[in-house]
């Protein structure tokens, strides 16, 4: 994430900021160009802005941003609580639309229409109602709004024995799945690629996962997979990667923005120039910066930053799955 600045005042704000703290100033964000000032004319506030507290411009008929016109269903904002459960997925989920957005990757399918879409959805009412899924299936995103809850989350966190869950992440790892088909389908090659790293997607997904679920990783997945759930198939030992190949780069980006990896020899010349970098090159920035921050975390008595080891053999698929991003935001 870069740093940006109040168009009026140019005092430092947040990506998150509806207005500028200095001066006082209504903003918009604009994907293109970043913060405007909001003049109801040449940058109007999403449609959602009032509902939501969503800081994007206007961008279609509909007077929603980009971003909020990836999202196709709503959970029942007159149930308590659902609004402000949203509110958070779509502040998770424009970090997430930009830095695809600038990462050049498509956003749109065929027809113009946006792609991915997403549905946020609560689950039903009673205790045997089946629950939600979260999960993709032909360029739609479904991802249950308990997410949003901190404690919640946690809790599934604790269930499943994962080390890391957060919003970010979820999308991160979602949109993968969306990546995977669109960019094998604009140039088949790029699946022999996929096949050749993480193994043959034909095998059944379904049952994949129950064999995971019922006897666990193999002993030694830390030193292949990014993850234990990476183990249980290559679909999402690919979506995984995605993930980790993104939470890199948005980093490393953020600690450069910042003055925290001065000497790290990456270049300064924006997303695309630091994702044209290998990932070998990455990877040591990165873990530098992770051990630092990490004992920083240790310090304040919070969680680890980045609880995750990257071995050789996890960077060279983060190395094919960052060849993949360059290749597909020029050419998809």
């Amino acid at each position: 994430m870069r740093r940006y600045h109040c168009p009026s005042c140019q005092q430092g704000i947040y990506f998150d900021n509806t207005a500028c703290l200095s001066c006082g100033a209504e903003l918009g964000f604009d994907p293109a160009g970043g913060f405007l000032l909001l003049d109801g004319d040449t940058a109007r506030a999403c449609a959602n802005r009032a509902i939501i507290g969503c800081n994007w411009v206007a961008a279609g008929p509909d007077g929603r941003c980009l971003s909020c016109a990836h999202t196709a269903i709503l959970p029942n904002l007159s149930v308590g609580g659902n609004a402000e459960k949203w509110a958070r997925l779509e502040q998770a989920k424009r970090a997430v639309i930009l830095m695809l957005d600038r990462l050049g990757l498509p956003l749109a399918d065929a027809a113009g229409a946006p792609a991915p879409v997403f549905e946020f959805k609560a689950d039903p009412p009673g205790p045997n109602a089946p629950r939600v899924l979260t999960g993709h299936e032909n360029g739609t995103i479904t991802l249950n709004i308990a997410e949003a809850d901190d404690a919640e989350r946690a809790r599934i966190r604790e269930e499943m024995h994962e080390p890391y869950r957060t919003l970010p992440g979820h999308f991160r790892h979602e949109v993968a799945h969306h990546y995977w088909d669109v960019l094998t389908g604009a140039d088949p090659r790029r699946l022999d690629t996929l096949r050749a790293v993480f193994g043959d997607d034909r095998q059944d997904y379904g049952a994949s996962l129950a064999a995971h679920y019922a006897e666990g990783p193999p002993a030694d997945w830390a030193e292949r997979y990014i993850s234990a759930y990476a183990s249980s198939h290559p679909w999402e030992d690919f979506a995984e990667t995605w993930a980790h190949v993104l939470h890199v780069l948005e980093g490393l980006e953020t600690a450069q923005a910042f003055g925290l990896i001065a000497g790290s020899g990456l270049p300064e010349g924006g997303l695309r120039a630091m994702a044209a970098v290998p990932m070998e090159q990455l990877a040591r920035a990165w873990i530098d910066l992770s051990i630092a921050l990490n004992a920083v975390n240790q310090a304040m008595g919070h969680d680890t930053f980045y609880p995750f080891v990257l071995s050789p053999a996890i960077i060279e698929k983060m190395e094919t799955v960052r060849r993949l991003i360059i290749e597909g935001g020029q050419n998809a």
